[in-house]
């Protein structure tokens, strides 16, 4: 008798799970909604254009030497935002309403920063920089062209705007570690 209970006990509970399985596809899914795996691409391609850039230690008692850092790494900044632009472009927008509109405006800021480190860096190596006054001088012209920028924190962070697209950035755990890796913003000021 007890095992009439259990062999039917059992089978209502795999008839259940077969039926949810095959008409509803409520059981746990291998792939991820096309949001997420959209969001974990951009995510990627953050971490690579992040990887292996800090900004440099400027000594200021060796003015010149100073000057050639920062243009080098201003330079290497804008050539890994450059990346980064490509990178999403053939990703293209996101796979939900309105995620064109949201892409467009995360890729016009992240031109705009763009830009801005390369004004920076143009103007830093055109500068005459003999000691550390004209160093100095040489760090706030080019700050300059960083400040309209000195809140980016990149286009994960535009994209999150989007309710949708935050819960797909937020359901990368690799997303987290993107955002502290992604160049722009962050630790792009003036060099002081």
């Amino acid at each position: 008798m007890v095992r009439r209970r259990t062999a039917g006990a059992a089978a209502p509970a795999a008839l259940l799970a077969a039926v949810c399985l095959a008409v509803t596809g409520c059981g746990s899914s291998s792939q991820p909604p096309p949001e997420v795996d959209w969001a974990a691409g951009v995510c990627r391609h953050l971490t690579d254009s992040g990887a292996r850039l800090a900004v440099p230690t400027v000594d200021r008692t060796q003015p010149v030497r100073a000057q050639r850092q920062m243009v080098t790494f201003l330079t290497a900044l804008g050539d890994r935002l450059g990346a980064l632009r490509t990178a999403m472009g053939k990703d293209g927008a996101p796979p939900v309403d309105g995620g064109a509109a949201a892409f467009g405006k995360a890729l016009a800021r992240l031109d705009r920063a763009r830009a801005s480190v390369g004004e920076a860096a143009a103007t830093l190596s055109r500068a005459k920089v003999t000691d550390q006054k004209s160093l100095n001088s040489a760090l706030d012209a080019a700050g300059t062209s960083l400040r309209a920028v000195g809140s980016y924190k990149g286009p994960a962070d535009d994209l999150r705007t989007d309710p949708k697209l935050k819960a797909a950035f937020d359901e990368n755990p690799g997303c987290a570690a993107a955002d502290n890796a992604a160049p722009g913003g962050q630790g792009a000021g003036d060099g002081s």
